[in-house]
């Protein structure tokens, strides 16, 4: 009996695993990281080239959560906003060119990273904004090393989004001044719930708790430390919230979550876009929101 019951164990441990291991190594398509095809609004991608020509600095710092060497590129507009941009799950910073694109067109400097596990970026594992918020803090003292004077805004979609989120529960610093995110999610746990719901036809909830463990032990963080409606209960930034009315990734309605948590200026902005695609179908409205928003809190 004892036999049956530690080899009952080991393979709970072992498939518990399997599942992390799917979940969060690097280049995971757990989440279902295939960007959407979708058509730009006109003059976006020519516009996006001429971004992508600018000289670049390329950054580099170290994660204090594990050491890993992480890459940044900085575009110099001689401003005194710099903007950080967070890419998503499973893919890397220039899933965002067409967004640092928008803010370098308002004159800002731009500060595209690879998180963790991403791109040129070292690390093992995906921490579903939990690492990736640590980070973020390290990138934001690099900021401010090499501009003492500037004031930082935090961009991120999707995972990236839930990292600014995530990050606004720590004391920033003053030059921090706001936050947009696009199609964030609530929490970790949600998400993996949602997509094993949606994908897998399982509901997964101790099934989740099991891999949050396995995260703990092998990553060094559980899902209970990726949770934004914890995160935002302790925010003081305003946040522009950007979501998409046809997101099958994050789901639209998590939006109205996130828009209930915390006590803080906030602004909201809705398409009919897909996962991260607003930008792309509601290019003047979009920038409209981010202007509006920028004019009223920067």
């Amino acid at each position: 009996m004892i036999i049956f019951l530690l080899i009952l164990l080991l393979l709970v441990v072992l498939i518990l695993n399997a599942f992390f291991l799917f979940i969060q190594k690097r280049g995971s398509k757990a989440l279902g990281a295939e960007a959407p095809k979708v058509k730009m609004d006109e003059g976006l991608v020519e516009q996006t080239e001429v971004y992508l020509k600018k000289p670049k600095q390329e950054w580099q710092i170290n994660s204090k959560f594990n050491h890993s060497k992480l890459y940044g590129w900085f575009t110099d507009n001689q401003s005194s906003t710099t903007v950080i941009l967070v890419h998503g799950f499973g893919v890397d910073h220039k899933s965002l060119d067409v967004h640092a694109q928008l803010f370098d067109k308002l004159g800002f400097n731009t500060l595209q990273i690879d998180n963790q596990a991403a791109g040129r970026s070292e690390g093992k594992y995906l921490g579903f904004g939990y690492i990736e918020s640590l980070d973020l803090l390290e990138w934001i003292k690099e900021v401010i090393a090499k501009y003492p004077e500037n004031k930082i805004i935090l961009f991120g979609a999707s995972m990236g989004a839930a990292t600014v989120m995530l990050t606004t529960q720590y004391q920033l610093p003053k030059n921090v001044k706001l936050v947009i995110e696009d199609s964030g999610y609530t929490s970790a746990s949600n998400i993996l719930s949602y997509h094993c719901q949606k994908r897998y036809h399982i509901k997964g909830r101790y099934l989740i708790k099991g891999i949050s463990l396995v995260s703990k032990i092998r990553a060094g963080f559980s899902y209970a430390q990726a949770d934004c409606t914890k995160a935002l209960s302790k925010n003081t930034l305003p946040i522009l919230f950007m979501h998409g009315k046809n997101d099958f990734t994050v789901p639209f309605e998590m939006r109205e979550k996130l828009l209930t948590c915390g006590k803080f200026p906030r602004m909201s902005y809705e398409s009919q876009g897909v996962h991260i695609r607003s930008y792309y179908v509601d290019s003047k409205k979009y920038q409209g929101a981010v202007e509006n928003f920028l004019k009223l809190y920067l």
